[in-house]
């Protein structure tokens, strides 16, 4: 691969012997990647402005090594830093949480452009005034959707009738099932309506009109745990971020 140049909003970050860094980017043109850069650390490194600190947008320049799936960092520069974040542990936490739900879901190499799109979006709507509990429903509905995770709302995804009042979700199945198809699933849930309307508004609209929408407190907690579960049941891997919230804002 020759030098390569694009945007990177920083997921992860783990310090490599006494000098070096390992740094998962996701990228606006490549996906995400992972990148070594070294002589960052130590009493010989220069001042990097927070280029290396996880949810930093960075520009970087980076080439392939001779072997393995980590590149070379050759310059990092930072263009946001997201410093109002930085200054609210709930939007911090949040920021956190975006990121790492998003490096669990992404695989290393697969290039969309609108997930970091949708990264970039969030975590400039968390550096204002938006609810950062909002900002996270929105991301998740988006990415499950980008992803092709998102569960099918317009109809029973049993047997494909039209969705209507009475119908309930079902996490092993993705989605919602009618009465005559809950057999299939005794452990499918009630959901509110106004939880599905939102789901589907935020799946179809652009980020900037999402944004916008308002929910009751019933449907924002619904959204929440009913998307918890849904994501527990559907990705790998608990993420740490989590449990640190349930501890920190329970």
């Amino acid at each position: 691969m020759p030098i390569q140049k694009t945007e990177g909003i920083i997921l992860r970050r783990q310090d490599l012997r006494e000098t070096s860094i390992v740094l998962t980017f996701y990228t606006r043109d490549f996906g995400k990647i992972k990148g070594i850069v070294r002589g960052v650390r130590g009493p010989r490194a220069g001042f990097a402005g927070g280029a290396f600190e996880v949810f930093a947008l960075d520009d970087i320049i980076f080439y392939e090594r001779k072997s393995g799936d980590i590149f070379t960092i050759s310059q990092c520069d930072l263009s946001d830093y997201f410093a109002p974040i930085r200054e609210s542990l709930e939007k911090l936490s949040y920021a956190g949480y975006v990121v790492e739900l998003l490096d669990s879901i992404t695989s290393p190499g697969d290039k969309n452009s609108d997930i970091f799109r949708l990264l970039h979006n969030s975590l400039k709507l968390l550096s204002g005034d938006s609810s950062p509990r909002r900002v996270a429903r929105i991301f998740e509905i988006k990415l499950l959707a980008l992803a092709g995770l998102m569960p099918g709302l317009d109809r029973c995804v049993n047997c494909g009738i039209p969705a209507e009042s009475n119908f309930r979700f079902s996490l092993h199945h993705g989605g919602l099932l009618c009465r005559a198809c809950l057999d299939t699933d005794r452990m499918a849930v009630s959901i509110l309506p106004g939880t599905v309307k939102f789901m589907e508004h935020v799946r179809s609209s652009t980020f900037e009109r999402a944004a916008m929408v308002k929910v009751s407190s019933e449907v924002g907690r619904e959204l929440e745990t009913l998307l918890r579960r849904y994501l527990d049941y559907h990705i790998e891997r608990r993420l740490k971020t989590v449990q640190f919230m349930k501890e920190l804002f329970a």
